[in-house]
């Protein structure tokens, strides 16, 4: 254990509480440069025999290259962050330094989260004091009680974000006053063609009705049945064998939408709330749209599972006025429509006709994102000063940020973080008005993502909402099943009320030679040696022996000649009874075939960038329209011969793309290419 010096303890906990901030998203590199206490020269000037007070607190990220300014890439010898920021960045650790007498450090996770905090804390000694925990791994962290709570210093946070599963355990939860999850978008010029949804020659657009308060859930189904009469019988602009949908998105996004708005949630700051009724009229409100086929999903057959990223795509091409999709994609999808000479538009999802509209439980469904802890073990005496020196250096870095940006930048209006068309006209200003009015008021209120506990309740209402397996309806179906949300919070709430550290994490297969699973039609899977090709290894075990995996082929018919997804699987367990499960595509092909594959061009395809990197070039996804084999089934890859592009000088260049099918049969097709 370290040393720590503790004469300053009394005063230092009698500091102000400060306010959170979220730390920006970064990608995992190389370790951090940064010294630790052991590797530091011998001190003695007097202001290095100043530092050998100092209590170090261990800040430990996927990312602490990118966030440490002191960083140096190991080839330039460079600083990697830009001096600006730089420079903001060694003030805050100045300040933590001269107010909390803190020499905040920063530690780069030499793996996986989910594992790396898991063996530090099973050894006895943690990898660090504050913990990153990247979003999408904070349930497997939980579920490991390798985080301790905070409840005993709740009053050095001002905000602490809710609790989970009765006590508090995350300093911060990024996500707060940024995106709705999955906002509401609309096609504006679609929106403009139906007159039923004029008034005097002029369009009444979702944000007229937002502004004067009708936005409404009635009203929304109102506007939904206007539109969808008018495209009955339309076609499409890209692929006109559809039509074009009045709301075609992802159910489960949209019910957690109207769950929020109306004041639910699935786990929120009111706990589990999966049959509040809140939740429950949210529920029958998104029932009642699909069941007048005014909210159109994409389903597996046979499931209340979703086809992904089909709803996202098929409004892009045109095929549907309103939909959610991941605000991510709003840049590209804005730009497919302005290429059709289309606007995208953006209003929050409406609330409950019973509801005023300055009701603070009418509010847009935020997940949240990065999540900040204090690992267990460590010393007690170092935790306020963890605590501490998180929040102060994450509130100077905001603040001088801030600062500068206000020194940079114009009277401008701010840009919404979602793509929209903010020059148009009649709702350009008013989108961006109820956007930030809209986003102010959003904050983290949704964590059953987190918990791991959403799967199970969209399972149980989409099989309601579509009647699978002859499920009854939402309101009687979740009291029949919420036992199996409930009985895995108890058993969380049990782990985490005692000192067990508990291994979680399955073991991962990996290819000992990249192969993909092609086979003739009639083989005997049983006669292919698939585990020779494999190893297994565990976070804490370390190489496991492969020949105990299970292999799974039955999803696979081999009589038909298709492609099954996921038509493979291995799976092993570990000491600890985790299961790992390895899933591979398999091609069952006709071996009969003779004939080339097909390898067809786009009509139009981008130029290429001066300078850019050959290896970057998305042939398939950007210049081949087809890639099959003759009887149709995809091909995974397209090989180019490039010797005569130089990607260094403008120009056109002829570049041949080869695809080879399952038997070794080629198609060659040369095309020019432009560099500009």
């Amino acid at each position: 254990m370290r040393n720590f010096f503790m004469k300053k303890a009394l005063s230092f906990l009698t500091i102000a509480t400060l306010s959170i901030v979220s730390v920006v998203g970064c990608s995992p590199s190389t370790p951090a440069s940064s010294e630790t206490p052991e590797s530091k020269p011998s001190q003695t000037s007097a202001k290095q025999d100043e530092d050998k007070d100092l209590v170090v607190v261990r800040y430990g990220s996927h990312c602490a290259n990118e966030e440490d300014p002191n960083y140096k890439d190991p080839v330039t010898g460079e600083y990697r962050m830009d001096e600006e920021t730089r420079q903001i960045k060694l003030k805050a650790l100045e300040k933590v330094k001269e107010e909390l007498g803190v020499d905040y450090q920063f530690v780069q996770y030499p793996g996986d989260v989910t594992e790396v905090l898991l063996q530090s804390v099973m050894a006895n000694d943690p990898l660090c004091d504050i913990a990153r925990i990247s979003q999408g791994s904070q349930g497997t962290v939980l579920g490991q009680n390798v985080l301790q709570p905070i409840d005993a210093y709740i009053d050095l946070v001002p905000e602490l974000p809710m609790k989970i599963y009765d006590k508090y355990y995350f300093l911060s939860i990024g996500g707060g006053k940024w995106n709705s999850l999955s906002p509401l978008m609309y096609n504006i010029s679609y929106i403009e063609q139906v007159p039923a949804l004029k008034e005097n020659g002029k369009t009444i657009y979702p944000s007229d009705l937002y502004k004067s308060g009708d936005w409404t859930w009635s009203t929304f189904k109102d506007y939904l049945q206007k539109i969808d009469a008018y495209y009955a019988n339309s076609q499409a602009p890209e692929r006109p064998e559809n039509r074009i949908d009045a709301y075609q998105t992802e159910y489960r996004e949209a019910a957690l939408l109207a769950i929020h708005s109306a004041g639910g949630s699935i786990y929120g700051e009111n706990g589990l709330s999966v049959d509040s009724p809140e939740t429950l009229e949210a529920v029958k409100f998104i029932e009642d749209l699909i069941d007048n086929n005014l909210l159109t999903a994409n389903l597996v057959e046979g499931t209340s599972q979703t086809e992904a990223n089909v709803h996202g795509t098929a409004f892009e091409k045109g095929e549907s006025v309103f939909t959610n999709f991941h605000d991510w994609r709003s840049s590209s999808i804005s730009s497919k429509l302005a290429e059709r000479g289309e606007s995208l538009g953006y209003i929050p999802f409406p609330r409950p006709d019973h509801m005023a509209f300055d009701d603070p439980a009418y509010r847009q469904a935020r997940t949240g994102g990065e999540s900040y802890g204090i690992v267990r073990g460590i010393d007690e005496e170092v935790v306020p000063f963890a605590i501490q020196a998180f929040l102060l250096y994450n509130e100077t870095v905001d603040k001088l940020t801030d600062a500068q940006k206000a020194e940079e930048t114009s009277n401008a209006p701010k840009n919404p973080h979602v793509t929209m068309d903010l020059f148009h006209a009649e709702v350009g200003e008013d989108m961006r008005n109820i956007y930030w009015d809209s986003v102010n008021k959003t904050e983290v209120n949704e964590i059953s993502d987190m918990l791991g506990m959403d799967s199970i309740f969209y399972e149980i209402m989409g099989d309601a909402l579509f009647g699978i397996g002859g499920s009854p309806s939402y309101d009687v179906a979740i009291q029949s099943k919420k036992s199996k949300i409930t009985e895995k919070i108890e058993a969380m709430k049990t782990l985490l009320s005692s000192d067990q550290v508990k291994d979680n994490v399955g073991p991962k297969f990996t290819q000992i030679e990249e192969e993909k699973y092609a086979f003739p039609v009639g083989t005997d899977l049983s006669t292919i040696d698939f585990l020779s090709n494999f190893e297994a290894t565990d976070n804490l075990d370390g190489s496991l022996d492969v020949s105990k995996a299970q292999v799974d082929y039955t999803a696979v018919d081999t009589h038909i000649a298709g492609i099954y997804e996921e038509g493979l699987k291995v799976s092993i367990k570990d000491s600890s009874d985790n299961t790992g499960t390895g899933k591979y595509r398999v091609v069952i092909y006709d071996p009969t075939n003779q004939a080339p594959p097909i390898l067809t061009l786009k009509a139009e395809y981008p130029a290429l960038k001066i300078d850019q990197d050959a290896s970057t070039i998305q042939w398939k996804n950007n210049f081949i329209d087809q890639l099959t084999d003759a009887t149709g089934l995809p091909l995974d890859d397209v090989t180019a011969d490039l010797s005569q592009l130089d990607t260094s000088t403008a120009g056109t260049y002829p570049v041949t793309l080869t695809a080879t099918d399952y038997l070794g049969h080629t198609t060659d097709v040369e095309l020019e290419v432009t560099v500009e």
